[in-house]
């Protein structure tokens, strides 16, 4: 009994002494170095903003800067940093992924901070710079960004190489999410048993009835597809789901920019959008023979359930 009680009272004691570790805030300063300011936005290619239809004008947090500092005296005085809007981000983005952003227009939204002069009060290491969005200036059909670096910092500072930030700032139709894809795919070689799978994706506004697969384990807009025992993807196809607004029929196109592989809706399958159970039901494909009939030797066929998972 003496034995447990001092293993239970070691324990306690140890327990106690961790917490209380843990609980000391103590700033540790590298000596030698100058401040570094960063944002830490630019650790992603690109950092994804996906807000609702309304409200229609918004605010929100969107650029971060943070300063890194060496001594007591550096967090205790102000410091001022000037912060450069990029379209040269949106274009080297584009280029790199293939995708079509533009940069958000200038009428469209304000920002809380004058970026020629973004000043971090004394005490102060973080410093979260708001826009506001008035979302009625955006086409729902379009994909927008804005980017943003550091180019200057005071005396004393210097930019981290974390300095450029890409944001695309998107509206959502009511269809946008994410979802669960138990797919079907058909092809006469490599999954001629028309073999199914499961797996998670998002829906990407497009329009005001419309959203584009987007697939986040190849990170773009593709369809997934079963190719002999695996799951990968086609490029340039890109499907494109439009709702009908009151019959709720489902269409879909491809509509990559370069694409020259177009969809046909099949005859005898009921593409259709289920609003209480947030579901969309699809087939569509090509190399079919005459009037949609489908052809086994050459047909390219997908059969989509799209359940609606969450936001995204």
């Amino acid at each position: 009994m003496i034995n447990k009680y001092i293993k239970r009272t070691m324990v306690m004691m140890l327990a106690i002494a961790f917490i209380a570790s843990c609980t000391k805030t103590e700033v540790k300063y590298e000596e030698g170095r100058p401040t570094i300011v960063k944002t830490p936005e630019a650790e992603n290619d690109i950092n994804v903003i996906a807000r609702d239809v309304l409200p229609a004008v918004e605010e929100f947090d969107l650029l971060t800067l943070d300063r890194s500092v060496t001594t007591p005296g550096d967090l205790n005085s102000t410091l001022t940093v000037k912060v450069t809007k990029s379209a040269t981000l949106i274009t080297d983005y584009n280029t790199a992924h293939g995708t079509s952003f533009i940069e958000v227009p200038s009428t469209a939204y304000t920002l809380s901070a004058d970026l020629n002069n973004v000043v971090f009060a004394a005490g102060e290491s973080v410093k979260k710079i708001k826009i506001k969005v008035d979302k009625a200036q955006l086409d729902l059909s379009k994909q927008y960004a804005l980017g943003f670096t550091i180019t200057e910092v005071g005396t004393g500072a210097k930019i981290s190489t974390l300095k450029d930030a890409l944001f695309s700032i998107g509206v959502k139709n009511q269809y946008d999410g994410v979802y669960r894809l138990n797919g079907a795919y058909y092809h006469p070689t490599t999954s001629p048993g028309y073999s199914t799978f499961t797996v998670d994706v998002e829906l990407h506004t497009s329009g005001p009835n419309s959203v584009k697969i987007y697939w986040p384990d190849f990170g773009g807009y593709y369809h997934p597809k079963y190719n002999l025992g695996t799951i990968d993807a086609f490029g340039l196809q890109e499907p494109n789901y439009t709702i009908d607004p009151v019959t709720k029929v489902v269409t879909v196109q491809n509509v990559a920019a370069g694409a020259a592989t177009f969809y046909t809706m099949p005859p005898g399958y009921n593409s259709r959008y289920e609003t209480a159970a947030k579901k969309i039901y699809a087939r569509f494909g090509y190399n079919y023979s005459a009037g949609g009939i489908f052809n086994p030797a050459t047909n390219r066929e997908w059969t989509d359930e799209l359940v609606y998972m969450g936001p995204r």
